[in-house]
Formats: structure tokens, C-alpha cells, sequence
């Protein structure tokens, strides 16, 4: 403000003193041209012009008198001479030449005029005295040059009166633009005494102000509840307001004049404090001052070191610099920040501790449960009486659910760790809702209740999604609606709006059971919640089904939520989007029972580090009548596999020593005897956890434990039959190695042979069809072909339809040609492919 306040003081003193200079410049101009005026008017060079004319004539009467009396004086002659050539000195210099000036006119008089004056000084500079005939040259002369002596003292007087002229009307010029740079000189100065008179109000009222914001500065900075500290460069303190005192627990009268180095920085970082400040005032580099917050340790006065939060700041008057601290105690905030790390870090070991322990147990109850469901199997291939039957069926159920609480604490892990993998397939959407309600029914029937489904026509399907999952959520769903429903039933419906590629479907599950209270309906969502009848009856269950269900279509991009009424029944209902498919007659079951008809005896190796795992496994074999060698680790496998060639090996996945995906590897890259043989994967974990391991290890099959009689009896049904195919599932699509485990090469080609005639049949019509042409059915066709790609695993192709049917849908597709080319040329690449697999397994043992 002071500087701005100065800046105005000296434009009002410059404007002052320029117009002192103006009024100068203007008096003397007005003197200058005064002074003229006076010349001009006291000069005699007109009348000087004027007598050359007189001399001259003079001069030719002397000369014609004398001429004619023929008497000669030549002192006369001479005197008239001189007089008359001294008129001529007077026009060509001095203020004569300053009015001719550079006249050409007066050039050109002069110039005869000079040349007389030339002749005759030479006629009177010849010896001896002046005889008639120069007087009569002389006379000549004269009377010749006469005219142009009378032009130019004419010329003279014309011009000097002009230039007089030209002078007065510069001074009366002048006259006025003096007055007019007087008058705006004088309002000038009035305006400037204005100016001068607001800023000198501006200021007082300015002081004012500081003095008010000063006051307020003052009250402000006593009352922050930051320490505000000020020191000189010295780092001697000058300013110490109330909370520093609070703070550091030093009085502002005890620290003034202290420095900060000896009263509150800690020990170890007054040399580096030192440094930095002398490096600063060098360099002007800061690297704390001016450099924002920043978190450091101070030092109260009693020798208490804390952490603070500091910024500081400088201030310069001229020459002196001062330093401004802003320092806050951020102890409490340090200490609160700590509980709330340790508070993380100990829910994020709870938490990582529960997700260990589910895992870790879902593996240790299936393996015993894996004895357990082998054993019962075996026992019900035994003669038993009715009771001894009843007691297994029951043991059995009661494992089966057990292990049903395996794996939801399996899935609650995959699903908090993100490890929860879905599985898309074509599938059938009626044949997957009717196995459902035939799973159902008889438990409906035996609580006497109704159980009826309805699906939409228009939704009947086909889909591609993970058929397992959606099975899986509709099971929690009916199952709870049976178990909490004692009179009426259960209404299956499946209702959706059908987009351009997916649909949106939506499976109600409504009972007419005791329903859940408004509070409940989203607390029944959550981890162990079990909604207990007010009758006092307890429902059997873990309260992780819904939590479970909820979790996994929220995976698969849905939700399940609940309508409900206390008393009235629930309405349960799983919302998804899927992508509208294309499916094949489903002939693997009748394949299985065909397969299971033929039967040989297998070499069977089992890799098990389980005793009782293993044990009953090689019963199981050895039931159905097959030769069965054991290995407790992968290592041991391998000394067995070098001299034993075996039909198919069991290989666990988890062991000690060498585990099943090491020995996998060994054994197909190192050749041998069973190099090619069939191994299939068992874990006690999830599939999704190992598959990927697995496949690239080469194993042909994966399995989860346990593994149950019926599916022994498939596996080996195809061994023996030789309808097993060993496919290498990392150099083909596993959805085309599936297909031909369950269909045989034969079935998978002659499927094939059909699809690649209906890309054949479609490039027909694309080629045949117009750009305007009807691309809804064009679309359509591309949806067809696209479903059989995917089932027979054509990627390639399934990309090129997907694309296809894009555009046709949105009815910009262009050049039917240009797909049709597109589609030729992949279908021969993917038909090339598919046969060189096909060769592979025909070729297989």
C-alpha cells in the first residue's frame, strides 16, 4: 500500500514539474519571438536593397555627363564605382542574402550583377589613367546591367515585406497557442490538486484500515489455535503468541529474544536446522521455508519431544528478512492415526486369517469326507438287510450335506478373495428349470405342498451363461421356500424382456410360508442370519445360502432381492442378463449309458498322500473289477510310472514332496511309458483354484473330491469302451475337448460337417443379397452360426458372426460381399483346424 502511495506522490510531483517545463519552453518561445519582431522592425536592409537601384543610376549619370562634356574625373568615376559595388556586398551577404535565401529568381540576378562588378574591377585595376574609351565601356556597362539591378531591389523589398509578414502571423500563432497551453496547463494543475486531495483522503482512510486489520491481525493471532512464531535471520524469536505458549510451555517474555535452535528444535536436528537456514539466506533455495506443511519433531520446554506440523513463511521489509512459523502439536492426531492403522492391519489379518481357515478347513473336512462318501458307496454295492440300508441312505444324506457347508464356505472364500470363476455355456433354460422341480418335488410332496412352474414361452431359451451357478442360486431359493412353507406351495416362474443380443430374465421363487419381517428383508441376505420360525421351531441351515446366492449373481452382473410380508409368504426373485445361445441335443447322458454297457479291465494308478483317500478309492476300482496300484506323492508316481504302463492315473493335486501338478509335467514331458496316458486331477479344493494349472500341466480331466462311485463308473465305462480321447487341452478350445469326451470324434464331426455347410449356405446368401436387403433375417442367420461356433469352440469365427450380427441388427451392415469373402476364409482355416484335432484323437490309443 505504501509503494502504491509513493507511486501516486511521484506522478503528481512529475505532472508538477512538467508543467513548469512547459511554461519555460512556452516564455521563452514568446521572448524568442518578440525579439524578432523587434528586429524586423527596427531593419534597414529593404531601404539597403532599395539604394544599389539609386547607386547604379547615379553612377550612369556621372558617367553619361562626363562622357558628353568629355571630361573625365576619374576620381569620381572611381568613388561612384565603389559605392555602387558596395551596394552590391550588402544584397549578396548579411541579412540581404538571409531574404533572397535561396531564391532562384535572385540567383539569377545576381549573377550579371557579379559579373559587372568583375568587368569593371578589372577595367579600373589596368595602369594608367582612365581614357574615353573606357569610359564609354564603363557607361555600357552600367546601362546594361541597369535592369537587372532595378529587378533585384524590387525582388529584395517583395521579399522582405513577405517575410515580415510570414513573422507576424508566427508570433500571433504563438500568442494563441501560448494562451491555450496556459489555460490547459492551469486546468491540468486544478486536476492534479484534485488527484492530489483524493489520494491524501485515500491515505488517511488506508491508515485507518491498517490500523483496524493490524488490530485484527493482532487479536487473530493471539487467539489461533496454531503457535505463530517470528524470527529475525538470525533465528532469534520476536513474536510468540498465546497458543506457542500453550504448546511449548515457554512464557513469551522467557523466549523473546532466544533462538529457536537452543529453546525448541530437538538436538539431533539443530546442526541440519543450522545448515539450512545459512544455506537459505545463500542461495534462496528453500527446502522447509516456503516449502508448505511438512511434519517434523519439536522439543517443549520440558525436553518433551513431539511431532508437529510446520509451515513457514518470510517476510521482507527492504533489506531485513523475517521468518514466520505456523506450527500445530499433531500428537493427538498421530496417536489416533496409529490406532486406526492398527485397527486395519488387525481386521486385515482377521480377515485374511478367516478366508485361511475356510479354506484350510473346506480342504481338511472334504478329504475325510471323501473316505467317508466312498465308504457309503462301497457299503450300498454290499448285501444289506432294510434297516442297514436305511442307516447308509441316511449317512449318506447327512455327508452330502455336509459337504453342501464344504463348499459354501469354499465359495464365500473364492468369492471375498475374487477368486469365484463362472463357467459360460449354451444351455438349455426348460430342461435346467425342470430338473429343478423334479429335484424338488418329492420333498414338496412330503410336506404336502404344491410345487408348479411357468415359464414365459417367449423365454424358453436357449442362453449362454454358467448354467451351474443359476442352478445353483434357484436351489438356496426353492429349497428355503419348501423349508419355510408348511401349507399351500411353491410358484417357479421365469418372465424377461428380450433385447437386442441378451436378455433380461427374471426367476420369482414365491411360497406362501411364514414370510420375513420389513427389519429382516435385508439382514436374511447376510453371513449366518437364520430366520427362525416364532413357533419355536429352528430351520436347519448354516444362514450363508442367501449371503452365498446374492454374491454370485452379483458376480454374474444380477442381484437376488425379496418381497415379503410376515405371515404371507416370500417372494424371492434372481434377476440376470444373459446372452441369448445356441445349443445341440443334449446325447452325452445317453453316451455315458451306452459307454457303461461295455466294460474291460483298466490299470489304474492312484496318487494319493491320504491313507483312507486312497484305500477307498482302490475299493472302489477293485469293485468294478479293475487292477489298481497306489503312490502317496507325485515323486513316488513317477518311480511306479517308469516301469508300470498304466490305463488312467488318479493324480492328487496337493501333496507333500512333489505335488500332482509337478508330476504331471514330468511325466508328459519326459516321455515313457505313460506319456500319454489318462490322468485325472482330484483336489479337495475348487476346480476354478487349479484348472488352469492343471490344463497346461496336461492333465486331461479335473475333478473335485470326492469323487463318487457313478462318476468312476463313466470315466472308466469310456476307457474301456476306447471311446476315452486324450486331447491336449492347451492347443484346443476346452468347450470342443468337453464335446468330444461326452460325444466321441465321430458324433463331433459329423456336428461339424453340418455347421460348416450352414457358413457355406450363409456366404450364399450374403453374396446373393443387396445392401438394402432384409438384414433383420441376415442377423438372425449370423445368431444361429454363432452359437454352433462357440459350441464347437471356432473363436475365430464365432468374432467374425458376433460382429456380423452387430451390424445387421443395427441395420448398418454394408457389403454382404466383404462378409462373405471374411466368412469363406476363416471357415477354411477353423475347418482345416478342426479336422488336424479330430486326426489327432482318432490317431490317439
Amino acid at each position: 500500500m505504501t509503494r502504491r502511495l509513493n507511486l501516486y506522490r511521484l506522478s503528481v510531483l512529475a505532472g508538477i514539474c512538467l508543467l513548469f517545463l512547459l511554461l519555460a519552453v512556452m516564455i521563452t518561445n514568446l521572448v524568442s519571438q518578440i525579439q524578432g519582431l523587434s528586429r524586423a522592425a527596427g531593419d534597414n536592409t529593404q531601404w539597403s536593397i532599395s539604394q544599389i537601384d539609386t547607386e547604379f543610376a547615379n553612377l550612369d549619370a556621372v558617367l553619361t555627363d562626363q562622357v558628353a562634356n568629355a571630361t573625365y574625373s576619374e576620381a569620381d568615376i572611381r568613388l561612384r564605382i565603389d559605392i555602387a559595388l558596395s551596394r552590391l556586398n550588402i544584397i549578396t551577404s548579411g541579412r540581404s542574402a538571409e531574404i533572397f535565401g535561396e531564391s532562384q529568381q535572385a540567383a539569377e540576378l545576381i549573377a550579371p550583377i557579379t559579373a559587372f562588378a568583375d568587368r569593371t574591377i578589372a577595367v579600373l585595376d589596368e595602369p594608367g589613367a582612365l581614357d574615353n574609351q573606357d569610359m564609354v565601356q564603363l557607361q555600357q556597362e552600367v546601362r546594361a546591367v541597369r535592369p537587372a539591378v532595378r529587378d533585384i531591389a524590387l525582388l529584395g523589398i517583395r521579399l522582405g515585406a513577405e517575410r515580415s509578414e510570414a513573422r507576424r502571423a508566427q508570433f500571433a500563432d504563438q500568442l494563441i497557442w501560448t494562451g491555450s497551453t496556459a489555460i490547459a496547463l492551469l486546468l491540468l494543475m486544478a486536476v492534479l490538486m484534485v488527484v492530489l486531495d483524493r489520494l491524501l483522503l485515500r491515505a488517511a482512510k488506508r491508515d485507518a484500515e491498517l490500523s483496524a486489520s493490524s488490530k485484527q491481525l493482532s487479536s487473530t493471532v493471539a487467539a489461533s489455535l496454531d503457535a505463530i512464531v517470528t524470527a529475525d535471520v538470525d533465528g532469534r524469536i520476536i513474536g510468540f503468541n498465546s497458543a506457542a505458549e500453550r504448546v511449548f510451555g515457554w512464557h513469551r517474555d522467557d523466549i523473546v529474544g532466544l533462538t529457536m535452535e537452543e529453546t525448541f528444535i530437538p538436538h539431533r536436528m539443530r546442526d541440519a536446522h543450522h545448515n539450512g537456514m545459512r544455506r537459505y539466506l545463500k542461495s534462496g533455495q528453500p527446502r522447509v521455508v516456503d516449502a508448505g506443511r511438512v511434519e517434523l519433531a519439536a522439543l517443549r520446554k520440558s525436553g518433551e519431544e513431539f511431532p508437529v506440523e510446520l509451515n513457514i513463511t518470510t517476510a521482507k521489509n527492504g533489506e531485513d528478512i523475517t521468518f514466520i512459523a505456523y506450527i500445530r502439536d499433531i500428537s493427538e492426531r498421530k496417536i489416533n492415526e496409529q490406532k486406526l492403522i492398527d485397527a486395519r492391519d488387525r481386521a486385515e489379518r482377521t480377515d485374511q486369517a478367516k478366508s485361511q481357515f475356510l479354506t484350510v478347513m473346506s480342504h481338511e473336512m472334504r478329504t475325510p469326507l471323501n473316505g467317508v462318501l466312498g465308504v457309503l458307496d462301497l457299503l450300498k454295492t454290499t448285501p444289506l438287510n432294510e434297516q442297514q440300508s436305511r442307516y447308509a441312505n441316511i449317512a449318506t444324506s447327512s455327508s452330502e450335506v455336509l459337504l453342501a457347508h464344504v463348499n459354501e464356505a469354499l465359495d464365500i472364500t473364492r468369492i471375498e478373495t475374487g477368486n469365484l470363476q463362472l463357467t459360460l455355456q449354451d444351455f438349455r433354460l426348460t430342461d435346467l428349470m425342470q430338473g429343478l422341480i423334479d429335484m424338488f418335488e418329492p420333498l414338496a410332496q412330503e410336506k404336502g405342498l404344491s410345487i408348479t412352474l411357468d415359464i414365459e414361452p417367449a423365454m424358453r431359451g436357449p442362453y449362454n451363461g454358467d448354467p451351474g451357478r443359476i442352478r445353483q442360486i434357484l436351489t438356496y431359493l426353492i429349497g428355503n421356500a419348501i423349508k419355510f412353507t408348511d401349507q399351500g406351495g411353491i410358484v417357479v416362474s421365469v418372465t424377461g424382456i428380450h433385447g437386442p443380443n441378451d436378455t433380461s430374465l427374471r426367476f420369482a421363487v414365491a411360497d406362501t410360508g411364514i414370510g420375513i419381517a420389513p427389519n429382516d428383508h435385508e439382514q436374511v441376505f447376510e453371513d449366518f442370519f437364520a430366520n427362525a420360525p416364532t413357533e419355536g421351531r429352528q430351520a436347519r441351515g448354516d444362514g450363508l445360502g442367501l449371503s452365498i446366492s446374492r454374491r454370485i449373481a452379483r458376480a454374474m452382473k444380477g442381484d437376488v432381492t425379496v418381497n415379503s410380508v410376515k405371515g404371507e409368504g416370500s417372494t424371492f426373485v434372481l434377476s440376470l442378463s444373459l446372452t441369448r445361445g445356441e445349443t445341440e441335443p443334449d446325447t452325452a447322458a445317453e453316451v455315458i449309458v451306452e459307454n457303461r454297457a461295455v466294460q474291460r479291465k483298466c490299470s489304474v494308478l492312484i496318487v494319493e498322500d491320504n491313507t483312507i483317500n486312497r484305500s477307498v478309492l482302490s475299493d472302489m476300482l477293485h469293485s468294478m473289477g479293475h487292477s489298481v496300484d497306489e503312490a502317496v506323492n507325485g515323486a513316488n508316481a513317477i518311480e511306479r510310472a517308469k516301469t508300470t504302463a498304466f490305463d488312467v492315473i488318479f493324480m492328487d493335486i496337493s501333496m507333500p514332496i512333489m505335488n500332482g501338478i509337478e508330476a504331471t509335467q514330468h511325466l508328459r514331458s519326459e516321455g515313457g511309458l505313460n506319456a500319454n496316458t489318462l490322468i485325472i486331477g482330484l483336489t479337495a479344493h475348487g476346480r476354478e483354484e487349479y484348472r488352469a494349472q492343471a490344463v497346461e500341466a496336461g492333465m486331461d480331466r479335473f475333478h473335485t473330491k470326492p469323487i463318487r462311485l457313478d462318476a468312476l463308473h463313466s470315466v472308466l465305462s469310456e476307457v474301456s469302451s476306447g471311446q476315452m480321447s486324450k486331447l491336449d487341452s492347451a492347443r484346443y478350445p476346452e468347450a470342443l475337448t468337453e464335446m468330444i469326451w461326452l460325444l466321441g470324434a465321430d458324433k463331433v464331426q459329423s456336428t461339424a460337417d453340418a455347421f460348416f455347410d450352414e457358413i457355406v449356405d450363409l456366404c450364399a446368401q450374403l453374396n446373393a443379397r443387396e445392401v438394402d436387403a432384409d438384414q433383420v433375417a441376415l442377423a438372425e442367420a449370423a445368431h444361429k452360426a454363432k452359437g454352433a461356433a462357440s459350441l464347437l469352440g471356432q473363436s475365430e469365427l464365432e468374432a467374425i458372426l458376433l460382429d456380423m450380427e452387430s451390424q445387421a441388427r443395427a441395420a448398418i451392415l454394408t457389403e454382404p460381399s466383404m462378409w462373405a469373402r471374411r466368412l469363406d476364409a476363416e471357415k477354411s482355416a477353423s475347418q482345416t483346424r478342426l479336422n488336424a484335432m479330430l486326426r489327432d484323437v482318432a490317431q490317439s490309443p
